[in-house]
């Protein structure tokens, strides 16, 4: 299938990949999109820890509270998915 999307190149041990497999078959979907959807759905708290990791150089207690914000907000999220189910 043509797309204009960029692509991106892991590798992984055989057993991680064996494993991948399984969760999308599991899911009916391919490696590729199991993959691409969990990246992007995870995006929010990847960015999040990344900031923090840079105030924690200078200001580890701040890197924390930011830490402890992102995990709330992404409870929160997933909370209020799961009541729409």
């Amino acid at each position: 299938m043509a797309t204009d999307k960029k692509r991106v190149v892991i590798y992984l041990d055989e057993s991680d990949k064996q494993e991948l497999d399984n969760i999308a078959d599991a899911m009916g979907c391919s490696v590729s999109r199991l993959c691409g959807d969990v990246l992007l759905e995870s995006m929010p708290q990847l960015k999040a820890t990344s900031e923090a990791m840079k105030v924690a150089r200078t200001d580890p207690v701040k890197a924390m509270e930011m830490m402890k914000y992102a995990a709330e907000q992404a409870q929160n999220k997933l909370s209020s998915q799961m009541e729409n189910i």
